[in-house]
């Protein structure tokens, strides 16, 4: 046979628990994981009662919290993660377990990181697959947000002391266990709804075309923008719908175990760059400019646009629409679906409703050329053409 010089590769080392009422017996197996004194991460103790439940199971088999640290940075910060160092070693934690949304998933991350690598200086292991594992420490996360991929993802993003983010990709940012129950997610308004299902389908999609995609990932991320397709407005509709909350959950996770793999594309460079100029939020900078990066890629990924139209358009309008105009219609969907619901709840749907200025999009334009999601883009990016992509959607 004809050695191609290629070989497949997919990893995730996440165990992942998912259905309504899933948290009682899904924590019973931490004793067996040899948990016993937590340190225990969230984001609003006082407010939320997904902390309490979880606390609550938690205890109940023999797990006590040995440190509470409340943390609801964006992007965790280096003084941050020292704190909470220093606080696992003096309580003698044994586990980090992690509640909340988007945030305190990342800050329990990067924590275990900076336990497990024993490393003096985290901007040391900034990069990829440069940290080691020195010791084990064990990370459970019980997401309550419905865009939950970076629960099983192998990567996390951290704050250095001058105020810049960095990325670090390594196994050790990826939980041992990850419960999603959606009984515990917290999906009271529409832009929290909006921002999860966005995250989801925008990485699905760009995962799906990126140039490190695989048969195996393709296919989860197909299966996962039907889940979106078939549960973001019934949830935006009625955020008591446990089992479309949960859809949205199988999204996420879908898209976090492919993520690890396969990486994001133009999109995600432009979105948090963006964001961190602007200092918006990365799920309303990613709406504004999602149909203008996937429009960007189509001369090179249109057979992957005609193919996924199906998952997101269903059996009849696929079959109506002529082959020459399926990719386009994605697009046309995408940017018509994420306009609906941006506008149904008063969120901006360009730049200049952003309040973006062209010393704004110039900058976004440098940060954007730095991101290692360019590497894995279908199609190769200049910053003429960041710029380009920015000015359309002004």
């Amino acid at each position: 046979m004809k050695n191609s010089g290629f070989y497949y590769e997919f990893y995730n080392p996440s165990k992942c628990t998912a259905g309504v009422g899933c948290l009682a017996d899904s924590v019973s197996k931490l004793p067996s994981m040899g948990l016993s004194n937590a340190f225990f991460l969230c984001d609003d103790v006082e407010k939320s009662s997904a902390v309490d439940e979880v606390r609550k199971a938690v205890n109940a088999v023999k797990v006590r919290t040995g440190a509470l640290y409340v943390n609801s940075e964006k992007t965790v910060c280096l003084a941050s993660l020292r704190e909470m160092r220093d606080i696992y070693r003096v309580n003698n934690c044994d586990c980090i377990i992690a509640c909340g949304d988007y945030k305190v998933v990342n800050t329990a991350k990067a924590l275990r990181m900076l336990l497990s690598g024993q490393v003096a200086r985290f901007e040391d292991v900034k990069g990829i697959n440069i940290a080691r594992k020195k010791i084990n420490i064990p990370l459970v996360v019980v997401p309550t947000s419905v865009g939950i991929s970076n629960a099983v993802t192998s990567s996390v993003l951290v704050k250095d002391d001058d105020n810049n983010t960095f990325e670090c990709v390594s196994p050790l940012c990826a939980p041992d266990y990850c419960i999603v129950d959606p009984s515990l997610t917290s999906v009271f308004d529409a832009p929290t709804t909006i921002a999860g299902a966005l995250e989801s389908f925008a990485k699905n999609v760009e995962e799906f075309v990126s140039k490190q995609a695989i048969t195996l990932t393709k296919c989860m991320n197909l299966i996962a923008i039907r889940e979106i397709r078939d549960n973001v407005f019934k949830v935006v509709n009625d955020p008591m719908d446990v089992q479309a909350v949960l859809g949205l959950q199988r999204a996420g996770l879908l898209a976090g175990a492919c993520y690890s793999c396969t990486s994001a594309g133009v999109a995600h460079a432009i979105a948090g760059a963006l964001a961190n100029v602007t200092g918006s939020d990365n799920y309303i900078c990613m709406g504004i400019v999602f149909a203008a990066c996937m429009r960007y890629n189509i001369q090179v990924v249109e057979k992957d646009y005609a193919q996924a139209l199906y998952y997101i358009v269903g059996d009849d309008k696929y079959a109506a629409t002529p082959v020459q105009d399926r990719a386009r219609t994605l697009i046309e969907t995408s940017e018509k679906m994420i306009k609906e619901l941006f506008e149904e709840n008063g969120l901006p749907v360009s730049l200049s409703a952003l309040g973006a200025d062209e010393e704004m999009i110039n900058k976004t334009v440098e940060e954007t050329m730095k991101s290692y999601a360019l590497v894995t883009n279908p199609r190769n990016v200049t910053k003429e053409d960041v710029y380009l992509i920015l000015r359309s959607v002004m």
